[in-house]
């Protein structure tokens, strides 16, 4: 009874330690007034603060440097046979493509006539087709079809390329790793 006691007593002790720290933590230093609560946003500073966000969005060339590094990392993790890779790097690259689909689904051609191109509409096509046949082949780990339908998926790549009006923009099948420092080896065993 009287262990129960004490452990009850030293409880609500800790309990009352923690509540006053945390009040504590809650309260400005002493001789600062508390910070006034922000102001609720108008429509004048909404807009800028718009077109301030506007300012941040990377460039679809720079969206489209992520996805060419991921791609490339894949086809270098599924020659390896590191199937945990090749799946994170396509999710990757995938959520990249998406990403720009989401950011700019109409891109101006660069063509003479300078048309509005509909990529979303080109990129649902290749997502449940070619896409879909690379993310089949990494979770059959077949590095024969991986390699079949990587192929296919850079020529679908190349006809968005020149769809948009960049047909100097020619991917390949890549000879080096994008990134040296990361270890394909799926038995590797350093870093532990």
């Amino acid at each position: 009874m009287t262990q129960r006691f004490i452990l009850l007593a030293l409880v609500l002790m800790c309990g009352l330690a923690v509540g006053a720290s945390l009040r504590a933590q809650q309260q400005p230093p002493a001789g600062r007034a508390p910070a006034a609560p922000p102001t609720p946003p108008d429509l004048k500073t909404l807009a800028a603060d718009v077109e301030r966000l506007k300012t941040l969005v990377p460039s679809n060339s720079h969206i489209m440097m992520d996805v060419q590094w991921h791609w490339t990392n894949l086809w270098f993790a599924a020659q390896a046979k590191n199937w945990p890779l090749a799946t994170y790097q396509f999710n990757e690259a995938r959520g990249h493509m998406q990403w720009l689909i989401k950011k700019s689904p109409m891109i101006r051609s660069s063509g003479p006539d300078r048309e509005q191109v509909d990529i979303e509409g080109i990129f649902g096509g290749i997502d449940t087709g070619s896409l879909a046949d690379v993310k089949a082949a990494i979770d059959a780990k077949d590095v024969a079809k991986f390699a079949q339908t990587y192929r296919t998926m850079l020529e679908n790549c190349y006809s968005c390329h020149k769809a948009v009006g960049r047909p100097y923009i020619r991917p390949m099948i890549p000879k080096t790793q994008a990134q040296s420092m990361m270890n394909v080896d799926p038995t590797a065993d350093w870093p532990k």
